[in-house]
């Protein structure tokens, strides 16, 4: 074997052993913040159980900043490739959850004018319309500023019902489609503001 040919098949090995690893662990680290997030989420809604595994973990930077370590949960927790996943995870199909676990202080305002962009950057014309009351009720819902360490959790579930929890307190679920899809653009979308290919690397097979 070619000595390239046989450093690619030692990385692959190796970024094997790695994700098995990770996956059997009973929490993920994001390595820029050492911030660590639970293998597995579990909780229930309308009288239903949910049991979701952690697809990722990212870190937000704003210029050189870390704001926030991100881990992202779904309920389905194979695909054959990250193409697969990354659309998954923008389907109404799935039970989901996004964890962000602050590693600075920051200004309620910086986060509801952060929210306000990132719908507007995600949304096309016709979707803004759609979910311009929901937008203002779910922006609504943060009146603090966050401390380091404060946990933020957002969970979209089937027929597009979006949870909001805030250090632990839950908000009035949103219930829409399109809502839930724009939200999620917002790390998960092809204009992500973090690594999105971060966010679901652990539940790729290939």
């Amino acid at each position: 074997m070619k000595p390239i040919g046989l450093i690619v098949l030692v990385a692959v090995i190796l970024a094997a052993v790695w994700l098995s690893a990770a996956r059997s662990q009973n929490e993920i680290e994001e390595p820029s913040t050492k911030k660590r997030f639970p293998a597995s989420v579990e909780f229930q809604h309308g009288g239903r159980a949910y049991q979701l595994t952690i697809a990722g973990v990212d870190v937000r930077k704003k210029v050189v900043f870390k704001v926030y370590a991100i881990a992202h949960y779904m309920d389905k927790t194979e695909f054959k490739d990250i193409n697969e996943a990354l659309d998954s995870a923008l389907s109404d199909a799935y039970a989901k959850q996004i964890t962000m676990d602050f590693a600075r202080d920051v200004d309620v305002e910086k986060i509801q004018d952060a929210y306000h962009k990132g719908f507007e950057k995600n949304a096309t014309d016709e979707e803004a319309e759609v979910i311009e009351p929901f937008v203002s009720t779910f922006v609504g819902y943060f009146t603090e500023d966050v401390k380091e360490n404060d946990r933020y959790v957002l969970r979209w579930l089937p027929d597009g019902v979006v949870l909001t929890l805030i250090k632990g307190e839950e908000k009035a679920p949103i219930e829409n489609v399109t809502f839930a899809r724009v939200l999620w653009r917002i790390w998960l979308g092809e204009k992500s503001i973090v690594d999105r290919k971060d966010l679901v690397e652990l539940i790729v097979t290939e």
